[in-house]
Formats: structure tokens, sequence, C-alpha cells
């Protein structure tokens, strides 16, 4: 599987949806999402864009988990500067907020839904259910204290 691997780059599967604008990129943004076991779909980079400063919790809760660019099965797409991509997103997944986490093809949330999952405990059985594994598993932290405050 393609992942990304440093900031800046997204991977094949961001090239490949890139040279479709202009088409209907219903089905192939629909199948990469189910060829991923995660996708983070992004406005740009969550940290640095002030577009979207929200999206600085949703990464920070993906940190805290292990969920890092390189991990195999996980996939950043980069909505930013390609407004029919996100409309094709928002289709999808029937969310204007960005951004967006689906695993193993099914949305699970935006930003707010993540960090909330992660300070209720959820996330960790959301990643085992799409074949990741969570760093917090057993760990004091899990479900118990919201170590994301937004």
């Amino acid at each position: 599987a393609v992942v990304s691997t440093q900031s800046g780059h997204y991977g094949r599967g961001q090239e490949k949806i890139t040279a479709a604008r202009g088409t209907d990129r219903l089905g192939l943004v629909s199948e990469l999402f189910d060829s991923f076991k995660l996708v983070y779909v992004v406005q740009g980079d969550p940290k640095t864009d002030l577009r979207h400063p929200t999206g600085e919790y949703a990464t920070q809760a993906l940190k805290l988990h292990g969920i890092v660019r390189g991990i195999e099965g996980y996939m950043v797409l980069n909505v930013a500067d390609d407004e029919e991509l996100e409309e094709t997103c928002i289709e999808l997944s029937g969310c204007t907020w960005m951004p967006q986490v689906w695993a193993g093809g099914r949305f699970m949330g935006d930003w707010r839904h993540v960090a909330d999952m992660h300070n209720d405990g959820p996330m960790v059985a959301m990643l085992e259910g799409c074949g990741l594994s969570s760093k917090l598993k057993g760990c004091y932290y899990e479900g118990k204290s919201p170590l994301v405050k937004y």
C-alpha cells in the first residue's frame, strides 16, 4: 500500500485522484477509502494551515495512538486547493467539517468526533476494527481522561 511518508507528500493515491480532476471522482475516492485501513482527509497541513485550526485536535488524537505518516495502511488525503475533491468527500460523508477520518471505507467522523472518540475511549476499538493498533491499548489513559482538549 502506498502511504504518505513526509509532510507535503501524500502518495500515489493522492496523485491518482488529482490527475482525475475535472471528472466524476466519486467512485475513485470511494475506492481509495476502501483500499486503506485509515484515511485522514485534511484541508492543508492541520498543524500549520490556519484555514482549519481545529484540525490539530484530530491530528493530536491520532498521534497519541501512534497513527502517523509512514505506517502501512494509513493515508493522508489533502483536499486543499481542490474544491471538487472536497465536495466529493463531503458528499460521501454527509459532513461538511474537515478534517475527516475514514476507517475501513467507513466515515468515522470529523475533527470533533475523532477527539471525542479518543477522550471517551472508543478510538482504540475503532483502530483495531480497521486493522491498526493503538499505542494506548491497555494504557491507564485509555478512555479515562481527556488528553485532547478543544
